[in-house]
């Protein structure tokens, strides 16, 4: 009869066969994102070494399948790291992660083949495997500064499965230079309790964020406008609601331009849609390198735009209105070996009474903007 440890080995060995396939799926399908591929990789490796144990009897030598065993572990957990540095643009050197799985490894060998020492030969790879981890939950919790749900909870998994193979690492290294057959029992259980199930829990966690990744991915692509990668007006509603709320509370002036592109039709009519476009497309990009990082701007009709900004006074509010009329005015548009001249019609109002909406503001701007269109166009109406 096999032992239960043999059933053990059987299940994580199909199931690192099916997450292989499931993160190489997501790489065909999630715009073949290099980490996606890294997970494919790392749990094919996983497969691999769970087949390696299974078929040990088959080696030659036991230190032949030890090492092997260690190599995979090696590649398995550099292969994981560098996906989670590739998905959260941690710049640490793929040299750097496989210098330190070659330090796990080739410490191994030596203490495997040059100077036999069970402790260290089954402990340190294991030891190396818990830098990886740390480094990988580290990596994934301070990839933005409010983390997910799904990457709390798969960074929490990593370290909880980096706790257990430290245990299982300490229990191995506790028996010195020669097999002790008490710890070898201790060390399977760990072996083969805890660290399944904390393997299990952080595969699913990494396929939750993945999929978090891909939901909000959709978020933003519905709130986002495909032209001009601006927001949409329903983007701009959700968002401003909240962004006016924080500026409010850090005392700033709240200010909001509404603006459009004079005599728009006429472009179009002259440059066709193309052109019509270039314009949009161009002048929305000049204009966002120009305002605050933080500022909103949205596309909220055809050649409409609104930016939601936070200044220090009102009048910072329509001086910014007026250095964007200015730069407009300045900068012609390229497009097919011909340049565009444009001008645009700003309306400014300050939001400074705490129960006006985001809706109400767009009116009032809206008015300002009307009056500075009937006035004679390219000007910056105050409300």
């Amino acid at each position: 009869m096999e032992s239960p440890f043999t059933y053990i080995l059987i299940t994580l060995f199909f199931s690192s066969i099916l997450l292989s396939i499931i993160f190489f799926m997501t790489w065909q399908t999630m715009g073949r994102q290099k980490y996606a591929l890294m997970f494919s990789l790392s749990f094919l490796a996983s497969t691999a070494l769970w087949a390696n144990t299974i078929f040990k009897s088959l080696f030659l030598s036991h230190n032949l399948y030890w090492m092997m065993g260690c190599t995979l572990s090696m590649l398995s957990v550099v292969l994981g790291t560098k996906g989670h540095c590739l998905r959260t643009k941690t710049p640490i050197p793929t040299s750097a992660l496989l210098s330190l799985g070659g330090v796990g490894v080739a410490l191994t060998f030596y203490f495997t083949y040059i100077d036999p020492f069970i402790g260290m030969q089954m402990s340190l790879y294991l030891f190396v495997d818990v830098i990886f981890l740390l480094i990988t939950s580290v990596v994934i919790i301070r990839h933005r500064t409010k983390s997910r749900p799904a990457e709390i909870g798969t960074s929490v998994m990593h370290f909880v499965f980096a706790i257990s193979l430290f245990i299982a690492a300490s229990i191995a290294l506790s028996q010195g230079r020669n097999m002790d057959v008490e710890l070898i029992k201790l060390y399977s259980i760990v072996n083969f309790t805890a660290l399944p199930a904390a393997y299990v829990g952080m595969s699913v966690f990494v396929i939750y964020m993945l999929a978090s990744d891909l939901a909000e991915e959709m978020k933003l692509l519905a709130m986002t406008d495909v032209l001009t990668n601006c927001l949409n007006r329903r983007g701009f509603y959700i968002q401003a609601k909240q962004k006016m709320h924080e500026l409010q509370k850090q005392g700033q002036h709240v200010c909001l331009i509404y603006w459009d592109i004079d005599k728009f039709k006429t472009i179009n009519d002259q440059f066709g849609h193309a052109g019509g476009d270039q314009v949009l497309m161009s002048i929305s990009q000049l204009i966002k390198q120009n305002i605050k990082k933080d500022d909103l701007m949205a596309r909220v009709g055809g050649e409409e735009f609104v930016i939601l900004i936070g200044r220090t006074c009102c009048d910072d509010a329509t001086d910014v209105a007026e250095r964007l009329r200015i730069m407009i005015q300045n900068t012609p548009i390229h497009f097919d070996e011909q340049r565009i001249q444009i001008s645009a019609s700003f309306g400014v109002v300050e939001l400074g009474e705490k129960d006006i909406s985001i809706e109400q503001a767009i009116n009032l701007a809206d008015k300002a903007l009307y009056k500075a269109k009937s006035s004679g166009r390219n000007k910056v109406v105050f409300s």
